[in-house]
């Protein structure tokens, strides 16, 4: 699942997985992504951070408190530079809350990938 507010972003990403035969589902916010989580089994969320409303760190929150929600894999995909969210939150946050991987944006598309099917491996 793509969860980022960005429609260009997430049709991209999308388009990108989907031809190396990934199914996608895709949402342009948390309330969206809490709803799909009930329809579909979700492997792997890419989520970005900066969100209106809720803000991907809070939703991965409260994915992580609720194992009920979801119990995969998620990955930030963010404008925020690493060494930032660590000064900002502290660099165990991201292990506390078992992010995968942490994709800067904008990225490469074919590492996009590479990272996603090592995080899938």
């Amino acid at each position: 699942m793509i969860v980022d507010d960005e429609e260009d972003t997430v049709e991209l990403i999308k388009t990108l997985l989907e031809k190396e035969g990934y199914d996608v589902v895709t949402a342009l916010n948390a309330l969206e992504c809490l709803e799909k989580l009930k329809e579909d089994e979700i492997d792997l969320i890419l989520l970005d951070i900066l969100m209106p409303e809720t803000s991907g760190r809070d939703l991965c929150i409260k994915l992580r408190e609720s194992r009920k929600l979801y119990r995969g894999k998620i990955a930030y995909l963010s404008v925020i530079e690493l060494l930032e969210y660590w000064e900002k939150y502290g660099k165990e946050e991201l292990q506390k809350l078992n992010v995968s991987d942490y994709i800067m944006k904008p990225f490469d598309n074919k590492e996009l990938i590479r990272r996603v099917e090592s995080i899938l491996a």
